[in-house]
C-alpha cells in the first residue's frame, strides 16, 4: 500500500511538472506576439535614463554604449556612482564623450538611506532627473536600438512599471555557463507569466513614471527592502497600477564567473523570493531534477526501471529546453548538457539554503533580508523624499514592514 501511494504521488508530480514545462514552452514562444498586442501606448515621451554603476562588469563598455544608441530621440542619460573616481567611471566617461550629441550628466550618489546598495545609488539621480518617465538599467545589460521605444509602448494606461526579461549571453567560464543556463530558464518562466497576465519587479531594466513613484512615497517607501524592484511593483499596485514584462527581451552580459559567486547570488535571490513571493515553496515543480526523481518513483506503475525513467525525464527535459532556446535564438554550446546538470544541482541547493537563512551577500557586504526601514535613519533621507513619505504615509507604513 505504501509503495503504491509513493508511486502514485511520483506520477502526479511528474505529470504536473511536465504539464508546466509544456505550458511554459508554448507561452514563452508566444510572449513577444501576445505582449506586443497589449503594448498600446502611442506617445513617445521624453525619458530620463539612469545608469547606476559600481564595478567594471563584463561587457561594461558595450552595455553603456548601447544606451546612447537608442532610436528614441528625446532622452537624457544620467550616470550615477557612489564613488568619485573608479575604473568604471573612467570607461563611462569615455563612452559618453564618444556620443556628444546625447545629453549626459554624471551624478555622485552616496546616499545611505536604504538597505539596497543599488537603491542608494539611485537616490540622487531620481531627484535630479528632468523628465517624468524614468528608465533604470544595470551596467551589465546591453540593449538593441529599439528597446527604449518598445518599453515606452508598454507603458499603457493602467500600467505603472515595465520591466525587461534578461537573457544571458557570452559566458566565459563553466560557472558562467551554469549562470547563463539559470538566467535563461528563469527567462522562460517569466515570459510565460507575462502571457498569463502576471508581472513582477525585475530590476535589470525598469521603466516607470516618477510621479507615480512619488505618490507611493518614493525611496522611503521601499528603503527597507533588499528587492527594490519587487517593492516598487508592490507599492505601485496599491495605486491600481500593474507591472508588465516588455515584449522585447534584454541581454545580460555574463563573462567570467566563479562558482561561489554564482551560488551566493542565487542564495540571495532565493532568500528575497522567499520573503516576497508566495509560490516559493512550489519552485521545485518547475525543475527537471525533482521531476526525474518523481519519474523514478512512479516507474513501477509503467513497468520501467527507476533508472530508465530518471534518465529519460532528464534527457527529454534537456532536449525540450534546448529546442526552445534554439527557436528563441539564445546561446547553445557544447557545454549545455553539463551546465544544465550543474544548474539543477546549484539552484536546488540555493532553494534549500533559502529556507535556512536570512543572510545574503551583496557587493561583498552581508545583509539580513528581514531588515526593515525602521533600522534606517530617517534623518538621512533627502528633504523632498521625507516630505513625500510623510504626505503619503509611507513612513508609518514602512515602519511596519519586516
Amino acid at each position: 500500500m505504501a509503495a503504491t501511494f509513493i508511486s502514485s504521488a511520483g506520477a502526479i508530480w511528474w505529470c504536473l511538472a511536465v504539464a508546466l514545462l509544456l505550458l511554459t514552452l508554448c507561452c514563452g514562444l508566444a510572449q513577444p506576439f501576445v505582449q506586443k498586442r497589449r503594448a498600446t501606448a502611442a506617445a513617445q515621451l521624453p525619458v530620463s535614463a539612469i545608469l547606476p554603476i559600481k564595478s567594471l562588469d563584463p561587457g561594461f563598455e558595450i552595455a553603456q554604449a548601447s544606451m546612447f544608441a537608442q532610436s528614441h530621440s528625446d532622452y537624457e542619460v544620467l550616470i550615477s556612482a557612489a564613488e568619485v573616481e573608479s575604473p568604471a567611471l573612467r570607461v563611462a566617461r569615455r563612452v559618453a564623450a564618444a556620443h556628444p550629441s546625447r545629453p549626459c550628466r554624471f551624478i555622485h550618489s552616496d546616499s545611505r538611506v536604504a538597505v539596497s546598495p543599488k537603491l542608494n545609488n539611485l537616490v540622487a539621480p531620481l531627484t535630479k532627473a528632468k523628465h517624468d518617465i524614468v528608465l533604470t538599467k544595470d551596467s551589465n545589460i546591453t540593449l538593441d536600438p529599439q528597446t527604449m521605444t518598445a518599453f515606452l509602448q508598454n507603458l499603457a494606461p493602467g500600467v505603472g512599471l515595465v520591466v525587461g526579461i534578461p537573457v544571458a549571453v557570452r559566458p566565459e567560464t563553466f560557472a558562467g555557463q551554469i549562470e547563463a543556463c539559470l538566467i535563461n530558464s528563469h527567462a522562460r518562466l517569466l515570459l510565460s507569466a507575462s502571457v498569463l497576465g502576471f508581472g513582477f519587479g525585475v530590476g535589470k531594466m525598469m521603466l516607470f513614471r516618477r510621479s507615480d513613484f512619488d505618490r507611493v512615497g518614493g525611496v522611503p517607501a521601499i528603503s527597507g527592502n533588499l528587492a527594490e524592484d519587487t517593492a516598487i511593483s508592490v507599492e505601485l499596485a496599491r495605486l491600481g497600477l500593474k507591472t508588465v514584462f516588455a515584449h522585447r527581451t534584454i541581454t545580460q552580459e555574463i563573462g567570467p564567473r566563479r562558482l561561489s559567486e554564482v551560488f551566493h547570488r542565487q542564495v540571495r535571490w532565493s532568500v528575497i523570493r522567499r520573503a516576497n513571493v508566495l509560490f516559493y515553496p512550489l519552485e521545485p515543480l518547475a525543475s527537471p531534477l525533482p521531476a526525474a526523481c518523481a519519474a523514478a518513483l512512479a516507474s513501477p506503475l509503467a513497468g520501467y526501471s527507476a533508472l530508465a525513467a530518471f534518465c529519460a525525464t532528464l534527457a527529454g527535459w534537456f532536449c525540450a529546453e534546448t529546442a526552445f532556446a534554439a527557436a528563441k535564438g539564445w546561446d547553445i554550446s557544447i557545454w549545455s548538457p553539463l551546465s544544465f546538470l550543474g544548474r539543477e544541482g546549484l539552484s536546488l541547493a540555493a532553494w534549500l539554503r533559502g529556507w535556512t537563512t536570512h543572510q545574503v551577500i551583496w557587493a561583498s557586504n552581508r545583509f539580513d533580508a528581514r531588515q526593515g526601514p525602521a533600522s534606517i535613519s530617517q534623518k538621512n533621507w533627502p528633504p523632498e523624499a521625507r516630505v513625500n513619505a510623510e504626505a503619503t504615509g509611507a513612513i508609518d507604513r514602512s515602519s511596519r514592514l519586516r
